[in-house]
């Protein structure tokens, strides 16, 4: 919990004080985790964040005990306590002595600035690969090597380069690509299926866009005619540059046009879930 950035968390539906050190166990464990945003208290795409998260347990062997209205009603509280109601609440759940525990508290996040929505951010390649991009694992090491490069190089993001030579995803994001009137992404079973990457497939194709989900040759980058990632605190945001590559990401009509799709569809999931 070393990203805990509210006063207040719940330990197995416990509210307690933040300060203290946190009891995670022998760290044996395999670590299942989600980030959830809350926008004016009303957690985005939740039904599709727990399904995600029973299905990392399954491809685990394990079973997530902890029901979706449970989730939701934890979620009012961890939001309630703290007095804030925009922000990403992240849920680690693991199993020790034949009991899972969940915790849930306010994550550190950074929202996109309007300069960096209208000028796009600038990425870099790392070649990296994640052992179970379908699983959402909690990887300490993983998460401060990206950080670590990241703040080395003044980057955004990182996209990583598999061994084959193709970019596959974000450190913590989904990538797009935009090649005429097509948007390419990698294929699903070699990246974390991001919720976001979801609904924004979604909102690509009912804007009229063919979505194609194939390898991305990292060599082949310079072809692509606009570039944009996706995330749970970015939603969908043009890339600036990827290394010396530069893009007119967020001059593109095309980024554009599902940049604003994608946030109506937040504004609609919003309204219906008042």
């Amino acid at each position: 919990m070393d990203d805990n950035a509210g006063r207040f968390y719940i330990d197995d539906g416990v509210m307690r004080e933040a300060g203290q050190p946190v009891d995670m166990g022998s760290g044996n464990a395999a670590m299942i985790y989600e980030v959830i945003r809350i926008i004016d208290g009303i957690p985005l795409f939740f039904e599709d964040h727990y399904i995600r998260m029973c299905s990392s347990f399954q491809a685990i062997g394990n079973v997530c005990r902890i029901g979706a209205s449970e989730l939701k009603e934890q979620i009012h509280k961890i939001a309630e306590a703290n007095e804030n109601t925009n922000c990403n609440i992240k849920f680690i759940t693991f199993a020790e002595g034949g009991h899972q525990r969940t915790l849930g508290y306010i994550s550190k996040s950074h929202y996109p600035t309007q300069e960096e929505i209208s000028n796009g951010v600038p990425v870099g390649l790392l070649s990296l690969e994640r052992e179970n991009p379908n699983i959402k694992l909690l990887d300490h090491n993983y998460k401060k090597r990206i950080n670590e490069i990241k703040s080395q190089r003044g980057l955004y993001e990182v996209f990583l380069v598999d061994r084959e030579g193709n970019v596959t995803e974000g450190g913590t994001s989904n990538i797009f690509f935009v090649k005429g009137e097509k948007i390419i992404t990698a294929p699903e079973e070699k990246v974390l299926k991001g919720i976001t990457r979801m609904h924004v497939i979604e909102t690509c194709k009912s804007a009229g866009f063919e979505v194609i989900e194939v390898s991305i040759p990292a060599d082949r980058l310079g072809g692509a005619d606009g570039v944009f990632l996706s995330g749970t605190s970015p939603n969908v945001l043009p890339v600036s540059s990827i290394d010396d590559r530069k893009y007119p990401s967020a001059k593109h009509p095309i980024v554009n046009t599902i940049r604003t799709a994608f946030d109506a569809r937040i504004k609609e999931y919003l309204t219906m879930n008042r």
